[in-house]
């Protein structure tokens, strides 16, 4: 540690916070990367919840395919010289691919709604003929945060007609294009190397999960659309101090947060770094900025919640699950599906205490404190918890998507031949190696860069 005696006092300070989420990172990344290369997870088909099962990998196949690969980039950064046009080529031929793929997953598979996204379908059909009251029961009484994500899919029925999936499939690909378009920004921007141009774009190509994912109507991928564009214009605004970029920062991290709450996790990064910048720049913007991105969120889902609540003459929206009953439940065994996997905790806890969040909120801690005391106790049991509770979650090559595809696709029997080889049959498991290799070489490109 000799080289922090030639640091700031200030210097050491940042030093320090950023190894406060770099280490964990490097610790996690690169023990995911050790799981997959021997390991791989997968979700059974035919069953009506998510069951993570696992098979054994083939080191050697993904090592060496993994090698060639690194092979080939360091040929490019090394040997290859390429052009400026030679990249925005390549670049065009990944966004192409991006729509192209995804149009032919959509038209392919043609799914219908299901599951949560046929709440969000079903409420805003009655919200559409004036029936407000799944405000005050079922799905919404659990999670009003997803009343964001309704108003879009009650805007685009409105506007093409009910149960048009095939706009909201639509819209899917449009974020999908976003998010690989803005991929090579962000890349442009922080490496500022024609070289990893190309490599990104090589690997924007095997990003089947993402493509898979253009059936799902839901918040996430539109979500993504607009969370990836908020990183690229963040990072734009710390490179170039230009103000004017805080606009589109803001504006694109309270889109990407009403359409999947889960997003808050970019505001949380983006914050993360304005105080690192702050803490070496001393430049009072970046608090400025930090304000309107917490403030724009807060005001959107206000707003919204406000609109639902005069409309159905609601006093209030419901406040719905406290965010601690996710924590309780994953911390919970689960014999059949896995530790720590949805088991519906969250929902029967709600409605044992009346709806009441205090109550509930009381009810969640108690369990949190029950499990940390069993882990305490037990320490192997402790740790063999959350190692399976991490490979199945983290160590799916497919992210769920294949899975989401068949569960979705259940709902009509004229599927093609080609649909069903892909859904069912030897091209799943085609998909499925193609997908771990490209895990593998994501995750040790992680590690490594983590390190």
């Amino acid at each position: 540690m000799k080289f922090l005696k030639s640091m700031t006092k200030k210097e050491i300070i940042v030093y320090i916070l950023t190894l406060t989420y770099s280490f964990p990172f490097f610790v996690l990344i690169t023990a995911n990367m050790f799981f997959s290369l021997f390991q791989t997870t997968y979700i059974e088909l035919y069953l009506d919840t998510e069951k993570p099962l696992y098979k054994p990998d083939s080191p050697t196949i993904l090592l060496l395919f993994t090698l060639a690969y690194i092979m080939l980039c360091v040929l490019v950064i090394r040997k290859g010289n390429p052009s400026p046009r030679f990249c925005s080529i390549i670049e065009h031929v990944a966004l192409i691919w991006a729509v192209c793929i995804s149009l032919f997953i959509i038209l392919l598979f043609r799914v219908r709604v299901a599951c949560d996204s046929g709440h969000l379908n079903d409420i805003a059909i009655d919200f559409l003929s004036g029936n407000y009251s799944p405000l005050t029961r079922g799905y919404l009484l659990y999670y009003p945060h997803q009343l964001g994500m309704i108003g879009l899919i009650q805007v685009i029925y409105y506007i093409f007609g009910i149960e048009n999936f095939t706009v909201m499939q639509l819209l899917n690909v449009i974020s999908i294009f976003f998010v690989v378009y803005y991929l090579h920004r962000i890349t442009e921007e922080m490496f500022h190397s024609l070289q990893i141009r190309v490599i990104l774009s090589s690997l924007c190509i095997g990003l089947l999960p993402l493509y898979f994912y253009s059936t799902f109507i839901y918040g996430d991928i539109p979500g993504l659309g607009f969370a990836v564009p908020a990183l690229y214009y963040a990072i734009r605004y710390l490179n170039t101090q230009r103000r004017f970029y805080i606009i589109p920062t803001v504006l694109c991290t309270t889109l990407a947060i009403v359409l999947k709450s889960n997003n808050s996790i970019i505001l949380v990064a983006i914050l993360l770094v304005l105080l690192l910048h702050f803490l070496n720049t001393k430049n009072f913007y970046n608090l400025l900025f930090a304000m309107l991105l917490l403030l724009g969120p807060f005001l959107a889902n206000k707003g919204i919640n406000s609109y639902y609540a005069n409309v159905s003459g609601l006093n209030a929206i419901p406040s719905g699950l406290p965010k601690v009953a996710w924590v309780a439940m994953g911390l919970q065994e689960n014999e059949y599906i896995e530790n720590g996997w949805y088991n519906g905790y969250n929902t029967n806890i709600y409605a044992d205490n009346n709806y009441d969040l205090d109550a509930t909120t009381h009810a969640c801690i108690t369990s949190i404190q029950e499990s940390i005391n069993h882990f305490l106790s037990e320490p192997r049991s402790g740790l063999h918890f959350f190692y399976k509770k991490f490979i199945s979650q983290w160590n799916d090559p497919g992210y769920q998507a294949q899975i989401t595809v068949e569960w979705y696709s259940r709902h009509r029997d004229d599927h093609s031949n080609l649909a069903l080889y892909l859904i069912y049959g030897n091209g799943r498991l085609l998909v499925e190696d193609i997908m771990n290799l490209y895990h593998f070489m994501i995750l040790l490109g992680g590690s490594i860069f983590a390190y």
